[in-house]
């Protein structure tokens, strides 16, 4: 993350001439001029002297060189006028007229162009206010700073020696071979070198956007914060939070309230109170009241937890091959329309778009719920759930009326899909099922078999057929004779209570889905 490299604050340097061109013992109060010519004249009133060619003035250690001057010794004011040049070491000020107060010790430089020049920076506006007593220098039109790397554009500047602090306002632009920086203001201290920005900003290089409504950056440990709606964009990720800190050293970024982190590859974003984040590993945590949005087809997944850790992995050994592994830990729900879940945790991968359910999983598909031990599902066009593995403890429950369902289990069972709907269930091992029968719509009758392995085909959400492979034993009971503790298979819950009934039961109070990009004004609704 370069987009605070260090040069872009060359253009301290070039007020910092002022520092050493107007700064100097206060011990001799009376401007000093000479020149080839002189004479006295009375001005607008007033005794001057008017010096021509070669013109030569001293005061406090500041040499000044112009054309002509008026010089009104009683006032110890001078006004110099053509070529003028006020000269002190290493820096030089070039304008057409210079106005300066000796008693006061302060002055400007105006001209069609006045240029202050440096052996490293120049800078170019049209007036230039000193003061050498108070060591203070500014300009109030628009200023041009630049040196053989970088250029910096503002309406005002400002230099404060005895706080070895500078200030850009009004527009300011910064532009180099690292980048380009927009802000309305700008403040940099030379003792401590802290640089601190106010008002939009905005931050551009080769690999990140950056944008906060304020911030500063700390040029000896390469640490930087941003405040008030900051983001940062590197294309196929942004960060936003209302507070963004970032060590470029130890390569750690901390995002805090109203965080989101958008990966727009896989339509994926992580909202939550605080997130945190490796360069290094690539790895991110999401926590305090976290929330995963992945948008797909006509839908979106909508899943709560108590973290989230994201973390991005390369293959370099293949081309494009960047994929996500997205772990929810701790009490994990989640709502699509045609798909809800409960779990302890839960891990997603990008790669091969699977996701996995650990410790207790519930799963619901319309009427049907399914359990096990473990569950792990594969997605597929549109983020459409395509098949469904269950281990251990398998048992899946369809309700058929409000007392009576119909029931399926086994050691292990594969469920298939079509266009995000239940349509086949293979049971291996230890298969059982109990379905009910109609007679012109109502209930008539209940079978209750086993078979090692059994296939349930599913119509409209509904189990239409079962299929017995191997020894199946079956009994049928008219409704009327029904004994229910013993249709009822090992295992049997209804957890309808525990089921996600729409997305605002997983959304946090509070939370607003909106995300604003400042950088291009959209807005976008998640639906």
């Amino acid at each position: 993350m370069k987009f605070l490299n260090h040069r872009f604050w060359f253009a301290a340097t070039a007020l910092l001439f002022l520092n050493s061109a107007f700064s100097f013992a206060q011990n001799e109060k009376m401007i000093k001029v000479d020149a080839e010519s002189m004479k006295n004249l009375i001005k607008d009133g007033q005794q001057v002297v008017r010096y021509l060619v070669n013109v030569n003035i001293l005061h406090q250690g500041t040499k000044m060189t112009c054309d002509s001057a008026y010089f009104q010794n009683k006032q110890n004011i001078i006004d110099a006028y053509g070529h003028v040049v006020v000269n002190k070491e290493d820096g030089k000020l070039y304008g057409d007229y210079l106005h300066y107060d000796g008693n006061v010790s302060s002055g400007k430089v105006t001209g069609k162009e006045v240029k202050l020049i440096q052996k490293d920076a120049s800078l170019v506006t049209d007036v230039i206010y000193f003061n050498t007593k108070l060591n203070s220098a500014y300009y109030l039109t628009r200023g041009v700073l630049t040196n053989t790397d970088n250029k910096l554009i503002s309406q005002r500047g400002y230099y404060y020696s005895k706080t070895k602090k500078y200030n850009f306002a009004g527009n300011v632009e910064m532009e180099g071979k690292d980048g380009r920086l927009f802000t309305d203001s700008l403040e940099y201290t030379t003792q401590d070198e802290m640089v601190y920005f106010f008002g939009p900003t905005r931050i551009y290089n080769k690999e990140n956007y950056v944008y906060c409504e304020k911030g500063w950056y700390n040029r000896k440990t390469n640490v930087s914060n941003f405040f008030q709606n900051a983001f940062i964009d590197n294309g196929s990720k942004k960060l936003y939070g209302q507070d963004v800190f970032y060590d470029k050293t130890k390569g750690f970024a901390r995002a805090i309230d109203d965080v989101a982190i958008v990966d727009t590859v896989n339509k994926l974003t992580v909202y939550g109170g605080k997130a945190s984040y490796w360069d290094s590993t690539k790895y991110a945590e999401v926590t305090i009241n976290p929330l995963l949005v992945m948008v797909s087809e006509n839908d979106t997944l909508f899943m709560r937890s108590d973290k989230f850790l994201v973390n991005s992995i390369t293959d370099h050994t293949l081309p494009d091959s960047a994929y996500r592994i997205v772990k929810a830990l701790g009490k994990v729900n989640f709502f699509k329309k045609d798909l809800q879940g409960h779990c302890d945790s839960l891990l997603y991968n990008t790669k091969d778009s699977t996701f996995s359910l650990f410790v207790e999983p519930v799963l619901w598909s319309e009427n049907n719920q399914i359990t096990a031990d473990f569950i792990k599902g594969y997605t597929g066009e549109g983020n459409k759930i395509r098949r469904m593995d269950f281990d251990g403890n398998a048992f899946s429950v369809q309700q058929e009326d409000s007392i009576n369902f119909n029931q399926i289990r086994g050691k292990s069972m594969i469920a298939s899909f079509t266009a995000g709907q239940l349509t086949k269930l293979d049971v291996k091992g230890n298969g059982q099922a109990v379905y009910y029968m109609r007679d012109e719509g109502v209930i008539a009758a209940v079978n209750k078999a086993e078979s090692t392995d059994l296939t349930a085909r599913f119509r409209d959400g509904k189990i239409s057929r079962i299929s017995f492979k191997i020894k199946p034993v079956s009994a049928f009971y008219p409704i009327e004779k029904v004994d229910y503790e013993e249709i009822t298979l090992k295992g049997f819950h209804w957890l309808e209570d525990t089921r996600p009934k729409s997305k605002f039961e997983i959304i946090p109070k509070g939370l607003d889905l909106v995300l604003t990009d400042a950088k291009s004004g959209f807005q976008r609704d998640i639906k």
